[in-house]
């Protein structure tokens, strides 16, 4: 993913790439980064498979896709050279220093970059609401992160990342589509992934109250046509492909709390006046897996049967959050000394962009 802004106003021009090319892919079998309480397990619903470690060789394909892909961005995008701008990169929360030095060494040298600033894209998104404290729920494509931020400082012991992301509610609506074909007479035999996707974004939604959508009847259900032009009815694998983010046991991802307890449990970590401060500014929910309709709600009701002071703000443009925060956090004086420049990077080596991390 990339995202630009071009600011004429200062003559600077910023790309924010998300850094994607050297970090592995989640695996389910470990679930959960920074020690919960897991729930008791219960039979799976559906055998959801964990995504794997990458090899090197595909490490290696992912780093010339990043290469290319940011090329691209300065060519036909920004249409200057990178040498001639600076590079704001998101990162995950729990990105270890060996990732990152590998991709400054990437860009410096493969690129000439004027600069490079890595953030994590919760704090952008904090940011993005201007606000300084607060709880960051980012629900991406692979993972979903909760991450508290106090007066801009990171609270990294706090964080927790949950392995079960929007491309798990994808495989979950696909294994659930593919149960109906014993009820429904369908000319085609498998799904297209995208047509699993749109089915996803267009009609997928979270039930309030899950045992109690369960019992409604069957009956209700709502028509689809596929590019083949077959009509199909969708019924409740429409919500039930994203319970995996409130109760990812029931879809076999193991040791992966769900969202709500997850959240709750980091509130009752936190303590005094640290506590209090984030309480107030509230929970900012963030990321394209953020969107599904009933999801705020759900949330809402579930944090406050436990935490009834804290508010669940989930703004209309939280998909973008991330690099809206980026376009201000760049221009921000207070930013200006986290830059790790060509010349800095040449002086000291890659491990210099580590003392200009959160």
């Amino acid at each position: 993913h990339y995202y630009i802004t071009n600011n004429l106003s200062c003559r600077c021009m910023v790309a924010m790439v998300t850094m994607v090319a050297m970090i592995d892919e989640p695996d389910h079998g470990g679930g959960i980064i920074a020690g919960l309480t897991l729930p008791s397990q219960r039979k799976s619903l559906l055998p959801l498979n964990g995504t794997r470690v990458l090899t090197d060789k595909e490490k290696e394909e992912k780093k010339k896709k990043m290469l290319k892909m940011i090329w691209h961005v300065f060519i036909h995008e920004l249409r200057v050279g990178p040498e001639e701008a600076s590079l704001l990169l998101t990162e995950h929360v729990f990105t270890d220093n060996t990732t990152r030095a590998e991709t400054a060494t990437l860009l410096f040298d493969e690129m000439d970059a004027k600069a490079l600033m890595f953030v994590p894209q919760e704090f952008l998104a904090l940011i993005s609401t201007g606000h300084r404290s607060g709880i960051v729920i980012h629900m991406s494509n692979t993972y979903t992160s909760i991450v508290p931020i106090w007066n801009l400082n990171i609270l990294r012991n706090k964080a927790v990342v949950l392995q079960v992301g929007g491309q798990d509610v994808t495989r979950a609506l696909e294994l659930l589509l593919k149960q109906r074909r014993a009820e429904q007479v369908f000319r085609t035999s498998d799904f297209d992934p995208l047509v699993v996707e749109d089915i996803k974004e267009k009609r997928g939604y979270v039930a309030l109250d899950y045992e109690g959508e369960m019992s409604k009847p069957a009956a209700l259900s709502t028509e689809y046509e596929l590019p083949d032009c077959q009509v199909i009815n969708l019924g409740r694998e429409l919500f039930q492909c994203t319970e995996c983010l409130f109760q990812p046991h029931l879809f076999g991802i193991k040791n992966t709390p769900g969202l709500i307890g997850s959240v709750n449990q980091l509130i009752d970590t936190l303590n005094g006046q640290i506590k209090q401060d984030i309480v107030a500014q509230s929970v900012f929910l963030t990321g394209s897996s953020s969107m599904f309709p009933g999801l705020v709600e759900r949330l809402r009701a579930g944090i406050a049967e436990k935490h009834s002071a804290v508010n669940v703000v989930a703004p209309p443009e939280r998909k973008m959050s991330a690099w809206m925060g980026g376009s201000i956090w760049a221009e921000l004086s207070v930013s200006k000394n986290l830059w790790t420049t060509k010349e800095e990077f040449d002086a000291y080596g890659p491990d210099v962009v580590h003392s200009k991390c959160f």
